[in-house]
This record gives structure tokens, sequence and C-alpha cells, in this order.
């Protein structure tokens, strides 16, 4: 029975799917991209587990009206468990929070790995997805994480600077040797053909300079409706089922869901993934 149960386990944690949503630049949406993602998958009966990796600066728990009790910090300083700091939010999907202070920082550069890593090992069992919202722009130090992702969501806008800043992230990543599947989110779109026509000019040059290919592009368009759910900490595939970023967060979220288990066990067990994750590029 023992022996039954620990091949569960590992069957389990080889199937969590490891998707990273990254920008190159702030202020592009990324956060609440990965907020109504979480929300649609959950809605969809999966198991979700959104970890905001803006270390210092994470506020997707804003973003939702979530209140968060405790972040990474109380694990490593105050010796919570790793479910005592998870946060089971109204939504349906569970959130780790990196935490918004100098504190946090600190407590996450020196902290004691080993026990966080087993712990989460447990904790991974129980999901079928795990998302990270990184933190804007690159950073060499989360390079081990860009690289243990099974999906790789890249956000920006049609800003010129959005656009520059998010091909120089991908051509760092391209010499690196990023291998995950790519998706583009064109957030804050004036029309769908804008979206559509700077998801592929933006495609097209990416294959073209780099060794990556994205898989597939969505779009959202600049809608009052979302800001509007800003303001109200509430997302908005719950508020306004039925406007337009509301279906691109949709078609995101069905091509996550498709080939589920084809790149995740090729690329290790989700322990294996957030070691490298979490390593923060040690």
């Amino acid at each position: 029975m023992i022996e039954d149960q620990a091949v569960a386990l590992r069957n389990s944690v080889d199937t969590a799917k490891f998707v990273v949503f990254a920008s190159g630049k702030g202020g592009v949406g990324k956060s609440l991209v990965t907020l109504n993602t979480a929300v649609s998958l959950a809605k969809r009966g999966k198991k979700v587990l959104v970890i905001d990796m803006d270390v210092g600066f994470a506020n997707l728990d804003v973003l939702g009206g979530i209140n968060v009790k405790h972040t990474l910090k109380d694990f490593f300083n105050e010796g919570l468990s790793v479910k005592d700091i998870v946060e089971e939010t109204a939504y349906g999907f569970s959130l780790l929070s990196s935490g918004n202070d100098v504190e946090d920082i600190y407590a996450f550069e020196m902290g004691e790995m080993e026990r966080f890593f087993s712990e989460f090992q447990m904790l991974g069992s129980e999901m079928d997805y795990v998302l990270i919202d990184m933190g804007a722009g690159y950073s060499e130090k989360m390079d081990n994480a860009y690289m243990a992702s099974d999906d790789f969501v890249l956000v920006l806008t049609p800003e010129p600077t959005a656009i520059m800043d998010a091909y120089t992230f991908l051509k760092i990543l391209s010499l690196k040797g990023l291998k995950s599947k790519l998706y583009l989110m064109v957030n804050m779109a004036n029309s769908l053909n804008e979206g559509r026509m700077l998801g592929k000019r933006f495609q097209e040059i990416t294959s073209k300079f780099t060794t990556l290919k994205f898989e597939k592009s969505y779009s959202m368009l600049n809608d009052i409706r979302v800001k509007k759910s800003v303001r109200e900490q509430k997302p908005f595939v719950l508020s306004y089922k039925h406007i337009q970023p509301t279906f691109g967060v949709m078609g995101l979220v069905s091509a996550i869901m498709e080939n589920q288990h084809e790149m995740v066990n090729r690329k290790g067990s989700f322990v294996e993934k957030i070691k490298k994750f979490f390593r923060w590029g040690r």
C-alpha cells in the first residue's frame, strides 16, 4: 500500500505543468493575464497553484482582492510549513506569494532551501498546473526558472518600448537555450487587427533572428471594463464573461491545456523543475 502511494505521488508530481508568465518590461498586464488564466483553469476543474515570484514587489493578491496572510519570509524566518503560507483563494486556485518588501528578498536569498523542496514536493503532487508570475524584465538569477518551464507566456503591448524589450528578452533566452513551448499575448491592443498584425510580425521577427518559435498568439483589446475590474480587484473573466479580453484569455487557457503531458515528463519531474526554479541561478 505504501509503495502504491509512493508511485502515485511520483506520477502526480511528474504531471504538474509548469507555466511561466513573463514580460520584457513592467506595466504590460502580465500579472493580470496570470490571475485571469489561473481563475479560468480553476473554473475548468483544474487544481492550480500560482506563485507570485516578483520578490519584493508581489502584487497579484492586490489585483484579485486576495488577503495574503503569509509569504515565503514566514516560511524561512518563522518556521511555518509550505501549506501554512499558501492561500486558498475564493477563485478556486492556491496562491503562494513571495512578498512585497525588502525583508522578503533577504529571507529568500538567505533561506535554507532543502526543507522547502521537501515540503513543496507534497504540495506539487496535488496540482495540475503551477503558474509562475515572474518579475518584469530579464533577470539572470532566474535563468533556471525560465528553462524549467513547460510553457512560456510572453506578454507585451503595442508600445514600442514594450515590443523592443520583449524581443531583447527573447533574444537572450534563445542564446541561453530555452526549449519551452512559447505563447504570445498582445495586451491593450486598440483593435483586433492591430493585435493580430503585431502578433504576426513579432512571431516572424522572432523566428527569423532567434532559435525560438511561438506556438500561438493571442490578443486582449484595450477595454475600459478590464480597467474597471482592476479597480474593483476582481478577475475580469468572472465580472465580464463576454468581452473580448476574456475570449483572449480563454484561447490561451485552451492552448495551455492541450497536450498537457507532452513536454512535462520529458523535461523532468515537478520536483526537479522546482529545484531549478528556486535555485535562482545558484
